[in-house]
């Protein structure tokens, strides 16, 4: 797979960053590879052993091959694992797989798991072939490479699998959302060849009767239907606008208006409303294309009905059933959305609601609950930090600290 194809699932910004925290934690060399081995992105110098032993051995292919052999094979086992190479140096391998298909895999090491000695030579291949000299040389630099226990370095694959099941969860969500706005787009698309085929209107005419059916479901607590008519109403408005984006934009933001006037005018919160409807224009305003400011819409729709149809009592509901399932699941990774899905609320609306009604934000709370956890274990128990970090629902142990911190002014070394 081309590294391009790879960026558009996963932020290569957001890669680089992971792998150079890993390489600077772990002081591991980190390679993302291509599924036929070309390196993409790399973290750390080559060590002058790996060259020196490609020059003397003569089997400058062999390091390349081996490495797509171990991505393929990661990809089988369908986790991070520990392999030897044909020098007898040691790496880690996680396979990249993104809707069923290998993109590549990430390689952390080399490194030793003991210290390397005369007797290290004996075992690798061809070893004899090795003159006295080259043999010292590559004595001498293999000082430079890393010396990892078995136990860090398993420690270590475990804190590589959770770093990048991380990376490809999120990348799950963003293929989700995509299918979602082609899915989006083919309805509106529909409206659109439909509306020029029937020939009962002119484009100029705006469809208001479709804005008035909007309104309607809105108001009958029927999200479904509402999606349905805005995708129809969202074909009009760009044959009505002729697919000018900033056009497009702007009947947009008048529709929004219009839905936060007619759910205000039936009780719904103004306060909670207008912030909420706030974010929704500058989300619609900041869009690049016509789909993805129609996308922006629809996906923030049920805004208007949660609105409406949620009292103070059942606010407060929502808002108890949200904290009861952090205090369940903290450890797991557990975001916004994930919560928003299992109450069956709007995400955005559950943010403001959360705030509104506890005082502090979603994610402040869910810190919360995780560094109350990560101090009783520094307190009662012994077990590592990074286990406790990977207890308290953090995957990264730099991240745990800095959170840690924040809250108690104290890293977990020292709070212990």
């Amino acid at each position: 797979m081309d590294a391009k194809h790879l960026f558009k699932y996963i932020s290569k910004q957001d890669l680089e960053e992971m792998l150079r925290s890993f390489h600077t934690v772990t002081n591991l060399n980190v390679v993302l590879l291509s599924d036929m081995g070309k390196e993409i992105i790399t973290c750390g110098e080559k060590y002058d052993f790996c060259r020196k032993y490609v020059q003397f051995m003569k089997s400058p292919k062999r390091c390349a091959q081996e490495h797509v052999r171990a991505g393929q094979m990661s990809r089988d086992f369908g986790a991070s694992y520990i392999f030897s190479c044909h020098s007898g140096l040691n790496h880690i391998v996680y396979p990249i797989m993104i809707k069923g298909l290998q993109f590549g895999s990430v390689h952390a090491g080399p490194f030793f798991m003991e210290e390397a000695d005369a007797s290290y030579f004996e075992d690798l291949p061809a070893a004899g072939d090795l003159s006295e000299k080259n043999r010292e040389e590559l004595f001498r630099s293999a000082n430079a490479i890393p010396v990892i226990t078995p136990e860090m370095a398993e420690q270590i694959s475990v804190l590589f699998r959770y770093l990048f099941r991380s990376v490809l969860v999120e990348s799950r969500g963003i293929i989700a959302a995509n299918n979602e706005k082609l899915l989006q787009q083919s309805k509106i698309n529909e409206s659109i060849q439909l509306y020029k085929s029937s020939g009962a209107r002119d484009d100029r005419n705006y469809p208001i009767e479709l804005e008035n059916e909007l309104i309607s479901s809105i108001k009958a607590n029927n999200p479904e239907k509402a999606r349905e008519i805005l995708n129809a109403l969202l074909g009009h408005i760009m044959l009505y606008t002729g697919h000018e984006i900033s056009h497009v934009k702007y009947r947009i933001v008048e529709l929004c208006s219009l839905l936060s006037r007619a759910s205000i005018s039936r009780g719904a919160d103004p306060n909670l409303l207008l912030e909420l409807n706030g974010k929704l224009v500058s989300s619609v305003m900041n869009a690049r294309s016509i789909y993805d400011v129609c996308y922006s819409l629809q996906n923030n729709i049920d805004i208007f009905t949660d609105s409406l149809f949620q009292s103070s009592e059942h606010n407060s509901r929502v808002v108890k059933n949200a904290v009861a399932y952090i205090a369940r699941h903290f450890s797991e990774e557990i975001s916004l959305a994930k919560v928003s899905e299992e109450l069956h609320v709007n995400p955005s609306y559950l943010s403001m609601l959360f705030k509104q009604v506890t005082g502090v934000t979603f994610k402040e709370h869910l810190n919360r609950i995780r560094i109350e956890e990560a101090e009783r274990l520094l307190t009662n128990t012994d077990y590592p930090i990074l286990e406790i970090a990977i207890a308290c629902g953090y995957r990264d142990q730099s991240y745990f600290t800095k959170v840690f911190k924040k809250y108690t002014g104290l890293t977990p070394r020292q709070y212990r």
